[in-house]
C-alpha cells in the first residue's frame, strides 16, 4: 500500500555518513529499515541517494539490505524520490518519505495514519499540536497520490529539497485530518540525528536496550534517564512545524485546527 523512501545522503554537514554510522552491529539504515519493516502498511521499501561518488557506500549498504536503490538528483529530492517510485514502485497507493535522521521513528503511528487514510479518504494526516511538534518520529503520516503527483509538479525553490513543504503550503486545496496524539508523544527530548551527541544519545539509548524497541518504549526510557537526556539538549532541530513556517502559515493552520 505504501512506498516508503528513505531519503539518505553521505555529506551531512554536522555528521557526515550519518545514515551509515555503526549502533551496535548494524548501520542506522539498517536500523531504520528494520522499523519501516515492521509496519504492517508498508508495502516497498527503497533507498533514494544521489549519483554523487560520496554516496557509493549508501547504494553498498541498500544492497546488503536488500534495498532497491535509486540514484538521482543531488539537491532536487522530489525528482529524486519520484524518480524512486516511479521505478520501484508500480502500483502504490500512498507515498511515505522516511528521514535518514530518524532513527526511532514510530511504526505503528504510521499504520494508524495509512489506516485513517484510507478509512476517511484523505490525502494526509496532520498530528493535532498548538506551539509543539512532537517528539521526532511521531505523527508519521504518508501522502495520497494525489497529494504526491501535486508535490512533484508544483513544488518550487526550497520545496524541492523539503519534500511535503509544499503541500503543508496549500493544505486548502486536500482532504485532511487531524490526529490527537497521546500525552507522551510530546517531551522536549532530541531524538534526531545530527551530531556526535545525537548519537552518543542513540548508543546509550541502544546499550541498555535490546532490538527495536517501539517510540513509546524509548520516551518512557528516557523518562527515566535524565543524565542521558541531557546529552544532546544544548541542540535545536534545523527544521520543523515551528521553525521551517513563517508566523502567518502557522496562524492559519491553527485556526483551521480550531475549526
Amino acid at each position: 500500500m505504501i512506498a516508503a523512501v528513505i531519503c539518505a545522503r553521505a555529506d551531512s554537514t554536522r555528521l557526515p555518513g550519518k545514515v551509515l554510522e555503526d549502533v551496535y552491529g548494524r548501520t542506522v539504515l539498517a536500523s531504520i529499515t528494520s522499523r519501516l519493516r515492521r509496519a504492517s502498511s508498508v508495502t516497498a521499501i527503497i533507498v533514494a541517494t544521489s549519483e554523487e561518488v560520496s554516496d557509493n557506500a549508501i547504494a553498498v549498504e541498500a544492497a546488503k539490505l536488500n534495498l532497491p536503490c535509486y540514484r538521482g538528483s543531488k539537491n532536487d529530492v522530489v525528482a529524486r524520490m519520484d524518480g524512486a517510485v516511479r521505478r520501484y514502485a508500480t502500483g502504490f497507493k500512498y507515498v511515505f518519505r522516511a528521514m535518514s535522521d530518524q532513527p526511532f521513528l514510530d511504526w505503528a503511528g504510521l499504520d494508524e495514519s495509512a489506516r485513517l487514510i484510507e478509512v476517511k479518504g484523505w490525502d494526509v494526516v496532520l498530528p493535532l499540536s498548538f506551539g509543539q511538534d512532537p517528539v521526532y518520529g511521531a505523527g508519521l503520516s504518508p501522502w495520497s497520490k494525489r497529494a504526491w503527483s501535486a508535490i512533484v509538479s508544483d513544488s518550487r525553490g526550497e520545496e524541492r529539497e523539503h519534500v511535503g513543504m509544499w503541500l503543508r503550503r496549500n493544505l486548502k486545496k486536500f482532504e485532511y485530518g487531524l490526529l490527537d496524539l497521546p500525552h507522551w508523544c510530546f517531551r522536549p527530548y532530541r531524538l534526531e540525528l545530527d551530531v556526535e551527541e545525537d548519537l552518543a544519545l542513540i548508543l546509550g539509548i541502544m546499550a541498555t536496550n535490546a532490538g527495536d524497541m517501539s517510540l513509546r518504549q524509548v520516551v518512557a526510557f528516557l523518562d527515566r534517564s535524565p543524565d542521558l537526556v541531557a546529552t544532546n539538549a544544548s541542540y535545536t532541530e534545523k527544521t520543523g512545524t515551528y521553525t521551517s513556517y513563517t508566523v502567518a502559515e502557522i496562524a492559519e493552520w491553527e485556526r483551521d485546527y480550531r475549526g
